[in-house]
């Protein structure tokens, strides 16, 4: 006997509604707003404005336990709160006896807090653009 599933619509928007309520469920599980580790890594870094990318490298490096001691601000997680600063500040994470890993550098504080008198190595010879101007002995 041939048995054929039938697919009626109301099963099928079924389906389809718990396939867009999965991943949101997944992310909901650690319980740390992105908001709340932002607003943290800005009050540690010194600084108003902190690229995105930056903030979500650094976050990737953390497990779900870290997060919460660090969005808390506990004393005991200091380690935690140096991990997040080198990771901002370098744009680069470094597991233990293996090269670093590159997730922001250009975009890395360091170069933020010395950008009126360095660029950032991966710009050729000036700010962004800079060739488009005439030369000042011209």
């Amino acid at each position: 006997m041939d048995k054929r599933i039938q697919v009626t619509r109301r099963s099928f928007m079924a389906g389809v509604s718990m396939t867009a309520l999965m991943p949101a469920t997944g992310l909901a599980q650690t319980g740390i707003p992105f908001e709340n580790f932002a607003a943290r890594a800005r009050a540690i870094s010194g600084f108003d404005v902190v690229p995105r990318n930056l903030m979500v490298g650094a976050r990737t490096q953390l497990d779900t336990m870290q997060q919460r001691a660090f969005v808390a601000g506990r004393t005991a997680a200091r380690d935690v709160d140096k991990t997040v600063l080198k990771a901002l500040y370098t744009g680069m994470h470094r597991p233990e006896g293996q090269p670093p890993e590159r997730f922001a550098y250009a975009q890395a504080l360091m170069y933020a807090a010395i950008e009126d008198t360095v660029n950032v190595p991966s710009y050729c010879g000036g700010v962004p653009g800079y060739w488009a101007e005439k030369p000042e002995s011209a």
